[in-house]
């Protein structure tokens, strides 16, 4: 996964366990705060239930299908939504320019919880918007190159537990906002962060480090959800002498990337956590090998962190093609039989289906043999083959000579090539042009599952793709918390910026059932209902008009979009937001009324406007 920002806030020294922390309750008296219903120790039945009332998870529940049986808000009447209310945040607008608001709002008994860019936790009235408590953690550690982002929490037996930017989880008195624990699990010196929200599950934490393309060694773990005493960590790249080791050279380049961007889903009947895992660093450079486990969906047993198995999806990834999607688990009729999936949806452009128990692929991936470059430089030994999966790619796959006619920054004509082209070595970079970018397909924000339609709801980028070149390697120096790439990025196409796509995809054949086309990215995720509709927050961007550098850049507005869910008729357009509507859309129900919700603070890498903003919609009272 490609970061943009450097940011450094200066810190002290790395401690094993804990740091400081700030927390302000805003609410007027105590009476406010005792609204608060704290959470119970969630049954693995509850967790793994449809929502109805309730949002507990940052997917819902575990089994991330962002669906909700709740059933007051129809495609009959969802053209009558109002704006129920709409909160601000109160973050400084110089701030809020830095950040990237990604947040999935939790909702339990009347509150909701929300994070920030800069893993601020908020407590809200539900039903008025009203400020209960705010947590501000203080930073004990130098925050190396990253995106300022945190996208949720994870909520059980009365405590919120998050992730932290500096490399610690908290888990916070959901009546006060006040930290019960907090544990220094890495160094963000090094490269570390965490950015997924955790998930709650038999009393215990799962969440897993940010950070691969800045150095950090990626790895999935368990805490102790009462005292954050950690119970299993798994590292996602494999060590010599283990499962996977000789996927890697006879060096230490295992001890380097395989983040994991997004939070796990969990079966409870298999007892079996699902995790996805990114790109190998720096992106070309490495020897020969598969780099095992990055790139990858793996299963662990959720007891002792254990790999029960795995399905690499790009190997030995030089394109940033890295798995960031929450798995998707279904129960449906595959080729005849009744099958229980698990559906991940990819940058490369394709929906990876396997069956959960065993990780073999349900509809067919076969290995096809891909170009590679011969002769291959040293250390930059290419895989000849590449998983393609049975059905229809989401996003184009190829770049076209029309959207690249200028000559590339070193005076050549860019080379067009598709997905898995290789790029070669030069001084400057020999760059191609290919499809999809490594922003390009299905990046972070969460798709939806709705068991009714069978279909799968994305959230994609599509445009002309991304040019990028090699450098050679003796130019490729790693430094901890630094940017570790090893290419050179080359300009944006002339002729064609990107844009988003909503799709639909049919997880019995893995072929598109419809897709609705937008002038910018798709970055918010996808929520759908029993009700037959599927919700997406658009951005807002400017309109722009094209110059020698640059594309023309259609105008567009932040709202908030609601889907026949069966065709992908648009039903509802909210009122304008405030700024980019960039974080995945919740529901819950409060007193007999249900009420949609979302954050609205734009976000960095894609350049929508930013702000600090939470609206709750609802249908007017009759």
């Amino acid at each position: 996964m490609r970061l943009t920002r450097s940011v450094f806030v200066v810190g002290g020294t790395v401690l094993a366990v804990a740091a400081t922390f700030v927390a302000v309750a805003t609410a007027n008296g105590s009476s406010e705060t005792s609204s608060i219903v704290p959470s119970p120790a969630f049954s693995a039945s509850e967790l793994s239930a449809y929502p109805s009332t309730d949002w507990i998870t940052a997917g819902g529940g575990i089994t991330d299908d962002r669906y909700s049986t709740a059933d007051q808000i129809t495609e009959a009447n969802v053209s009558q939504l109002k704006e129920a209310w709409h909160t601000s945040l109160g973050i400084p607008a110089k701030l809020q320019k830095t950040l990237s608001e990604e947040g999935s709002i939790l909702e339990y008994q009347g509150t909701m919880y929300v994070t920030d860019g800069q893993s601020d936790v908020y407590a809200i009235n539900a039903t008025s918007g009203k400020m209960l408590w705010k947590y501000h953690p203080t930073f004990r550690y130098k925050i190396g190159f990253g995106l300022f982002v945190n996208r949720g929490l994870g909520m059980g037996n009365g405590l919120l537990y998050e992730g932290i930017l500096d490399g610690s989880v908290v888990a916070l008195n959901q009546m006060t906002g006040k930290p019960v624990w907090r544990r220094q699990l890495a160094d963000s010196a090094g490269g570390y962060s965490f950015t997924a929200a955790p998930v709650y599950y038999k009393g215990n934490v799962i969440i897993g480090v940010s950070g691969g393309d800045a150095g950090a060694h990626g790895f999935a773990t368990e805490l102790n959800a009462a005292t954050g005493k950690p119970v299993w960590r798994w590292y996602v790249d494999a060590s010599p002498g283990t499962l996977g080791g000789n996927s890697w050279p006879k060096n230490s380049e295992y001890l380097h990337g395989g983040a994991l961007w997004i939070y796990p889903s969990v079966d409870t009947t298999l007892g079996l956590v699902y995790i996805v895992t990114g790109n190998p660093v720096p992106w070309n450079g490495r020897g020969a090998g598969d780099n095992l486990f990055t790139d990858s969906i793996v299963a662990l047993h959720v007891s002792n962190g254990k790999i029960a198995w795995y399905f690499q999806t790009v190997h030995h990834d030089i394109w940033d093609y890295d798995v960031t999607n929450p798995p998707v688990l279904f129960n449906a009729v595959v080729k005849g039989k009744m099958q229980e999936g698990l559906a991940v949806a990819s940058k490369t452009g394709w929906v990876y289906i396997l069956n959960r128990a065993t990780g073999k692929p349900l509809i067919g991936i076969p290995e096809k043999k891909v170009q590679t470059i011969s002769p291959a430089p040293v250390g930059y030994q290419l895989s000849s083959t590449q998983p393609y999966p049975i059905g229809q790619p989401f996003v184009h796959q190829c770049s076209l000579r029309a959207n690249w006619p200028g000559p590339a920054p070193d005076g050549k004509p860019f080379k067009v090539g598709c997905i898995f082209s290789p790029y070669d070595v030069s001084s400057t970079g020999d760059y191609l042009a290919s499809d999809p970018s490594d922003t390009g397909g299905v990046d972070w924000a969460p798709s939806a599952y709705n068991p009714q339609t069978k279909y799968e709801y994305l959230c994609a980028t599509d445009g002309a793709g991304a040019s990028i070149g090699a450098l050679p390697k003796a130019e490729v120096k790693l430094v901890l918390g630094s940017a570790y790439f090893g290419v050179n990025f080359g300009p944006s196409s002339t002729v064609l910026a990107n844009y988003g796509r909503v799709v639909a995809m049919n997880v019995t054949t893995n072929r598109i059932a419809w897709d609705d086309v937008w002038p910018e990215p798709c970055y918010s995720g996808t929520m759908t209902t029993a009700t037959g509709l599927v919700f997406a927050g658009q951005s807002s961007v400017t309109a722009k008009p094209a110059t020698k550098t640059t594309a023309a850049v259609k105008a567009s507005s932040a709202v908030l979009t609601a889907f026949n869910a069966w065709n992908g008729k648009v039903l509802w357009n909210s009122p304008v937001l405030n700024a980019g509507a960039n974080a995945p859309a919740s529901t819950y129900n409060v007193n007999g009324k249900q009420y949609v919700v979302i954050l609205a603070g734009g976000n960095t890498l894609n350049g929508s406007k930013p702000g600090d903003t939470v609206y709750a919609f609802a249908l007017p009272s009759s």
